[in-house]
């Protein structure tokens, strides 16, 4: 993804010849979830079978990338024709249909649908469901794109904001579900399935909110950019986040860098992803403290 660093009077400019040998890998403890690939069942060789397997996994992708449930059966969704946005695809010997989307097309058709836009980025879900069919569940969490992994221990009651639980307990219903996250707790009750589409939900609320619906520019001031380290870590760090688009430096006083970011939402939700992997820190937002003050704190 390009970024703009301005010109050779920028603060930042004798940085730039050694840019490229610097940038630091990033190291998310967020899932990375594939939103733009899908695999189907194919019901034959035919090329009405292979139509009905594209549309089922455009509607897979829909509902991937949206977070969205009702993304499978929205009209411009069900309405479009998939071989427009089919980017690759084959087919299995155990009758599987594999398919890629064209990524730039597929985000522009959930706008169209008026759908919100979930990143790349999730959080990891732990589950403890004694007895539970796992095999249900992760197709369920394949499905809603939902980052899993069982557990055999009790989890703890304990929230915190970088951890995701799913917790059940067995019930004439099925299961009690209380899901936690980002110190929220959320109950609900029934099946496997209507214990993952609860988290499911819950983060896609969070993370995919109304405003992943289109683009905002946001002017941000991060402090903790003493050296060419955290400097060139900071700009590799939101170059690997999928809501950014672009970032442009603007000026840096003493350790607090002014750059300028357009990304998919806004400033809130860079935060509620920063905070995924403790890159970026809430920064000091007192008025009174205007010299000092910044939106994050970034920690190489």
């Amino acid at each position: 993804m390009p970024r703009r660093h301005g010109n050779e009077h920028h603060p930042l400019a004798r940085f730039a010849p050694v840019l490229v040998c610097v940038l630091l890998p990033l190291v998310a403890a967020a899932a990375e979830v594939p939103l733009y690939q899908a695999q189907v069942p194919l019901a034959g060789k035919t090329e009405a079978d292979r139509s009905a397997g594209f549309a089922q996994a455009l509607a897979a992708v829909a509902v991937r990338a949206s977070g969205r449930r009702e993304a499978a059966s929205n009209a411009t969704i069900t309405g479009a024709d998939p071989t427009r946005y089919v980017q690759r695809y084959s087919t299995s010997a155990d009758g599987k249909l594999a398919v890629g989307f064209d990524a730039r097309a597929i985000s522009s058709l959930l706008a169209q649908a008026g759908l919100p836009f979930w990143a790349a980025e999730r959080p990891l879900t732990v589950i403890e469901a004694p007895g539970a069919d796992r095999a249900e569940g992760d197709g369920v969490a394949q499905w809603r794109g939902l980052p899993v992994q069982w557990s055999d221990a009790a989890l703890s009651a304990q929230t915190s904001s970088d951890r995701a639980t799913l917790r059940g307990v067995r019930s004439a219903a099925g299961y009690d579900w209380i899901f936690s996250h980002a110190g929220q707790n959320v109950q609900g009750r029934g099946s496997v399935t209507d214990g993952i589409n609860l988290a499911a939900d819950t983060l896609a609320a969070r993370y995919a909110p109304p405003s992943t619906r289109g683009t905002s520019t946001v002017a941000l001031r991060i402090a903790g950019i003493g050296d060419l380290r955290a400097y060139a870590g900071l700009l590799s760090y939101l170059s690997e986040l999928s809501i950014v688009r672009t970032a442009s430096v603007e000026a840096l006083h003493g350790e607090i860098l002014l750059i300028s970011v357009t990304m998919r939402g806004d400033r809130q939700l860079l935060g509620r992803f920063a905070a995924m992997d403790g890159r970026l820190a809430s920064g000091n937002d007192d008025p009174s403290e205007s010299d000092r003050s910044a939106d994050f704190v970034y920690l190489p």
